[in-house]
């Protein structure tokens, strides 16, 4: 019953925010029309092998993770469940339920299951810090007055969130005052136990974590190049220093309860670079940038249907990954 309601919510999210989006834009439909029809298609490809190159990049950065919990993984095992963890963002709550994937395929080749998670874990938290801190540092070069306080306030709110997380992570006293808060999980209490302590012990390992961070801004510069490109197919030449301040606010919007952010990230993206290229083309930009993940997905997909190595039942996953 429980599964059901949260299934129920993330779609009444995800329809409700999409709707509203639709309604509001209701008086530029010919103008999003007319962008759709200008579109750039060789643009618009390009846009999508950057996607898929920084797929490619972050799959590098999850094997070495991997590797450091001495789990035998290749780069062509990583690769196929970046595409997977995609396509099971699709049916999984938020943007994240693909890693869910990741660590239970992972858990199924070792004994260290434990590890699995914290790797797979360790990976994606890499990747929000750095895109994170990446916003930061383009807040701090841009020139004053030319990105509202609203956005200065998200962007100083989400990077102390980042600081935070990672003092818990690298401080056991402080995580060890915390854990009164594991009642909320307490069937998995100990589970939760073992992979903060896995998690912990990444810190020492600074050569691992100097690649895991430089790997993860190679990603991160791809992944904003993308949008970038997609939204030049368009037309629409969004400024680099709103592309780094905004991208992540937009990214971090699909992380709430959704289907797989649908909604929540087009509404976002024409609130965040509607007035910098106008509504219309930043919901048409939405739309493509929808297209680009539906497509990523797809290839998840089809590797998954065809890669019985990669064969994991979702009643499984749902009913204990950990």
């Amino acid at each position: 019953m429980r599964k059901i309601l949260s299934s129920a919510i993330r779609v009444f999210i995800s329809v409700f925010f999409m709707l509203l989006l639709l309604y509001i834009m209701r008086d530029k439909y010919p103008q999003i029309l007319k962008a759709f029809a200008s579109t750039n298609v060789p643009i618009f490809f390009l846009g999508f092998l950057i996607f898929v190159g920084a797929c490619a990049v972050a799959s590098v950065r999850l094997k070495l993770l991997i590797g450091a919990q001495d789990i035998v993984v290749t780069f062509s095992e990583t690769l196929p469940l970046t595409f997977i963890g995609y396509f099971f963002n699709n049916f999984l709550p938020t943007a994240i339920g693909g890693d869910v994937v990741k660590a239970y395929y992972l858990s199924h080749k070792t004994e260290n299951k434990v590890g699995s998670y914290a790797s797979v874990f360790v990976d994606r938290i890499i990747g929000l810090i750095t895109m994170v801190l990446m916003a930061f540092a383009a807040l701090l070069f841009a020139k004053k007055g030319m990105v509202d306080n609203t956005i200065k306030y998200i962007v100083y709110t989400i990077t102390l969130c980042s600081i935070l997380a990672i003092v818990f992570m690298t401080n056991k006293r402080l995580a060890k005052k915390l854990s009164f808060l594991l009642f909320l999980v307490k069937p998995l209490k100990e589970k939760f136990k073992k992979i903060y302590g896995i998690i912990h012990e990444y810190q020492y390992q600074k050569s691992l974590m100097v690649k895991s961070f430089a790997i993860s801004f190679i990603s991160q510069i791809l992944f904003f190049t993308s949008l970038w490109v997609v939204a030049m197919s368009l037309g629409g030449r969004i400024p680099v220093n709103d592309l780094f301040i905004k991208t992540p606010i937009i990214s971090m919007m699909s992380l709430l309860p959704s289907i797989n952010g649908l909604g929540l990230r087009e509404g976002s993206t024409v609130v965040l670079f509607g007035p910098i290229i106008g509504q219309d083309k930043a919901f048409a930009v939405s739309i493509l940038w929808l297209l680009v993940l539906l497509c990523i997905s797809i290839i998840g997909g089809i590797i998954y249907a065809v890669s019985p190595q990669f064969k994991i039942r979702m009643k499984e996953i749902e009913e204990g990954a950990l």
